[in-house]
């Protein structure tokens, strides 16, 4: 008995509409191409629950006459391409003819279009028709999906809350409405329009609509290119920057792509101004010749590939480049009086022998017109600690516990140890101190040389790691309220996880339709920079719909660790060299930093004596 069977032509449909629509973006995003397609100067997108219930959409395009409304429900029935060469020439949205069949055998659709003499009204109901007719209507298209996967009980398993759903959507318009500023598109809903961009060509204008006027008005211009790639759009200045690389979209031919190349490419033009995991905002329009990028290589046409790469790298590179040379990208502080002021160091009580200075430490290891010394230092492989049995039972010093009332949030300060409440693993015996920076000790089995940096950010790390494992939840009022200006599909989303939020003590009030205001903080949140703390949850929670608190915290704890530690050239008596060497052998790691570092390496006796040639 035969087992191969021929599939019908509707479960083919559903099987394709598995790839094409995983989700209801997807649907509106295979709609208004075609409308983009058909000609149209104005797109109006209405949705209701998600775009679960209903979604529509209406356009003023060149439509179509009865026989092309009918052919174009069948499997591969395009206007788009003819034969195998056009699909290395694709200057269309869409091109395959899967989209409409797959959508309407996964939803109720009604498909109403005239191409300005014949009026066509044809009705499909989960891959079946239901009806067609000749109506009258006015030039264009109206397509109307309604109960999306309803027929697909275990496609809705996969779809996420309605806002989320809703979410994917707004985004998407508002990166489609970047390709076609020549365009008005129109997003309503739920009977409430959220969306609309004139269509008067202005690419800025609608930058400002998904980011705000002031982002806007900090945008740098572009355009450059060479005889095959002409490139344009966008970019910020350095006080504009965000926290993931998602802001840096790349548009080619007209079509909103994710391009990796393009996006390294700018990402490493920054990397020299901003700081770690700092990203700008950038808007970056390729244009090339059709038979230079392969459009086919995505489902979802989501991906392109260029068969030029390296050379459109070097291009956007050296473009983006040149344009933050000739502007003026410094930080938006120039009214700021930017003198140091001369307030004396604060240090407390319980580690001022930790911190003792011998002299003034010299703020160089130079004098003013002294030739720059290098230094090479030559050692043998690094060996592990020996293992040594713990001195004593840990004792537990208690803490004393400040009032939180109205606390001004200053910037980190050094703060005591206190691993000084554990028992020394090792004594060592300190000798002294190498170029201001290292520390040299001993005991009866060889010699340490211990970086003193390293040292105390890894006893600074322990101490801060501890208090945040036991979270104060108290709240401490802000002076100046921090401020979150997003995207408003990435506002929906973060609305959508307020209580995520607010479990850990952070409250977000909405204070427009794209910003949040922070009033209050919680007190273990004391000493991190809050604003990029915060910054970073909400890039956790667009990226994977969670927050991992405990990851963020160790990443700000480390960054403050570091912050609040002995600098290099900073020179220690000896009461200030053993206290650190003591805090350090009670620490659970002492060998490596909270970034990975060494800060101890140790010579046997044995080594030392080959190193002087006592031994063979």
């Amino acid at each position: 008995m035969a087992k191969i069977r021929q599939l019908d032509q509707v479960l083919i449909n559903k099987i394709a509409a598995g790839e094409v629509v995983e989700r209801p973006a997807n649907v509106v995003k295979e709609l208004v191409e075609n409308s983009i397609d058909a000609q149209a100067k104005n797109i109006d997108i209405i949705i209701k629950e998600g775009g679960l219930t209903l979604i529509e959409v209406k356009d003023d395009g060149i439509g179509m006459d009865y026989d092309d409304a009918k052919l174009c429900f069948s499997t591969h029935a395009t206007s788009k391409i003819a034969d195998y060469q056009d699909l290395f020439n694709i200057s269309t949205l869409g091109f395959r003819g899967e989209a409409i069949p797959s959508i309407a055998s996964v939803s109720d659709f009604v498909l109403q279009t005239s191409d300005g003499s014949e009026h066509t009204f044809v009705h499909y109901h989960y891959g079946k028709l239901a009806d067609i007719k000749k109506i009258e209507r006015t030039r264009g298209t109206t397509i109307s999906v309604a109960n999306l996967f309803t027929n697909v009980p275990a496609r809705l398993k996969f779809v996420k809350s309605v806002n989320v759903e809703y979410a994917h959507i707004l985004q998407y318009i508002e990166r489609l409405a970047l390709t076609k500023p020549e365009i008005s598109f129109s997003l309503t809903n739920n009977d409430r329009q959220v969306f609309l961009t004139t269509g008067n060509g202005n690419l800025l204008e609608i930058v400002a609509n998904m980011y705000g006027i002031n982002v806007a008005r900090s945008m740098i211009e572009v355009a450059f290119g060479d005889e095959e790639f002409a490139i344009g759009g966008y970019t910020s200045t350095l006080d504009v920057n965000r926290a993931n690389k998602n802001n840096i979209i790349t548009l080619v031919n007209g079509r909103v792509v994710k391009n990796r190349i393009a996006i390294e490419a700018v990402d490493d033009a920054y990397r020299k101004y901003l700081f770690e995991k700092r990203y700008p905002i950038a808007v970056i329009n390729i244009r090339v010749d059709p038979y230079l990028v392969d459009v086919n290589v995505h489902p979802a046409k989501l991906e392109v590939k260029f068969s030029k790469e390296d050379k459109l790298r070097e291009i956007i590179f050296n473009g983006i480049t040149e344009a933050l040379k000739k502007m003026d990208i410094t930080y938006q502080a120039r009214n700021v009086d930017t003198k140091i002021p001369k307030t004396p160091l604060t240090i407390p009580a319980n580690e001022q022998l930790e911190l003792k200075l011998d002299f003034e430490p010299r703020k160089n290891d130079q004098l003013l017109g002294e030739p720059k010394k290098e230094y090479a230092v030559v050692a043998p492989e690094p060996q592990p600690l020996p293992a040594a049995a713990p001195e004593g039972p840990e004792v537990e010093i208690p803490e004393a516990q400040p009032v939180i009332k109205d606390v001004q949030i200053l910037p980190a300060e050094p703060v005591a140890s206190t691993v000084k409440a554990r028992p020394i693993k090792r004594h060592l015996d300190v000798q002294g101190q190498v170029l201001g920076t290292y520390i040299v000790a001993q005991d009866e089995g060889g010699m340490y040389l211990i970086d003193q940096h390293a040292a105390k950010e890894r006893i600074n790390y322990e101490y801060f790691l501890e208090r945040y494992a036991n979270k104060n939840m108290a709240m401490m009022d802000m002076l100046v309220p921090l401020t979150f200006e997003l995207p408003a599909s990435d506002f929906v989303i973060v609305s959508d996880n307020l209580d995520k939020f607010a479990k850990i003590g952070i409250h977000f009030e909405e204070f427009s339709n794209r910003t949040f205001v922070v009033r209050s903080l919680p007190a273990w949140m004391k000493n991190t920079d809050h604003h990029v703390f915060i910054e970073e949850m909400i890039v956790q929670l667009l990226d994977n719909q969670s927050i991992d608190v405990l990851k963020l915290q160790d990443h700000a704890v480390a960054t403050l660790a570091c912050k609040a530690s002995l600098k290099a050239n900073t020179y220690l008596n000896h009461d200030g060299m053993s206290h650190l060497v003591n805090d350090l052998m009670r620490c659970d790691n002492p060998y490596v930093c909270p970034h990975g570092r060494p800060v101890i390496i140790y010579y046997t006796q044995y080594e030392l004596e080959k190193l002087f040639k006592r031994v063979v």
